[in-house]
């Protein structure tokens, strides 16, 4: 807590606003978390705030002593840490969830935040914010956030807006597996870590139909030699075949079996029925220099807007 009042200090994320009714604490911390880029965890029982997004934090030795001091300011340089690494070996009931489309749809954001004159009333000013082509256009559904209750800073508004649209467009999994305890030593809720992967998998780019007429839709060019997986509307199962030999009006994806070496975000860790620890994470795409995808086009010090289109509105 102490690094998260640290971290929201360093880049002026404030709550300056009034609680006027009763409310759940839980629901609460959760939703004002975000708007802050921070995590809300439970770590040992206990309520915890961790910046969304890598940063120079407070460094300790084994005695609990002070013996880094972090500059918690924010960078797209900044790299994460991975604490830990999973791989076919160490891990079994590995179970992966894709977010639907509706739920991965890119937007543009409206935000409403307040700005207050001394000695004079506030005024609600409102920033629309998208992604430059191809990544967004004019045409995406709007979506506003209200932040003008406790929101007095233009940029925090922004970053807020950047981070929710990028992560919109580019977390589309998560996953559950289990793991014996030894292997999450020194991981918690908000830390990285890396899986690696040959377990036959699909890309969810590299998938299409063939038509009645044999002609294959896809959004990527497919070998006809490639092993796909199928379904013909009116059966049962799905079978494993080369392209070429895949039945007219079926729906198909590749097979690959390539290592996948992906890094996640631990989102919880809990204790199975079978003594074993259940990790559950978030996909966090990086880029070929490590650095986390959602900061990618966001300047050396944020300040920079590339790769946005900022329009104030009235």
């Amino acid at each position: 807590m102490k690094g998260a009042a640290k971290y929201c200090e360093r880049n002026k994320f404030f709550w300056d606003g009034t609680i006027s009714s009763k409310l759940n604490l839980r629901d609460f911390i959760f939703e004002h978390a975000g708007y802050c880029l921070l995590d809300f965890t439970i770590i040992g029982g206990r309520f915890s705030l961790r910046p969304s997004i890598p940063v120079d934090e407070d460094k300790y030795n084994a005695s609990g002593n002070l013996i880094h001091n972090g500059e918690y300011g924010i960078h797209n340089t900044n790299l994460p840490e991975i604490k830990c690494l999973f791989t076919d070996g160490n891990i079994n009931d590995l179970q992966v969830s894709f977010l639907s489309p509706e739920e991965r749809q890119t937007f543009q954001a409206v935000v409403l935040y307040r700005q207050e004159k001394a000695n004079g009333f506030p005024e609600t000013k409102s920033v629309l914010v998208r992604e430059q082509s191809p990544n967004g256009s004019e045409t995406d559904p709007v979506e506003t956030f209200d932040m003008s209750g406790f929101c007095t800073s233009r940029q925090q508004a922004l970053w807020f807006a950047y981070f929710a649209i990028k992560s919109r467009r580019l977390i589309d999994h998560g996953l559950t597996f289990k793991t014996a305890p030894q292997y999450v030593e020194g991981l918690s809720p908000g830390d990285y870590f890396r899986l690696v992967s040959e377990v036959t998998h699909t890309n969810r780019f590299r998938n299409g139909a063939k038509l009645d007429d044999g002609t294959i839709v896809s959004k990527e060019d497919i070998d006809s030699f490639e092993t796909v997986y199928y379904w013909q509307p009116g059966t049962e199962g799905v079978i494993s075949a080369r392209l070429y030999q895949v039945p007219n009006g079926s729906l198909f994806t590749v097979k690959t079996t390539t290592t996948e070496k992906k890094v996640y975000k631990c989102e919880t860790i809990s204790y199975g029925e079978d003594g074993l620890l259940e990790v559950s994470g978030s996909y966090a795409p990086t880029e070929s220099n490590g650095r986390l995808s959602v900061l990618q086009n966001w300047g050396f010090d944020v300040y920079d807007p590339s790769g946005f289109v900022i329009t104030e509105t009235k």
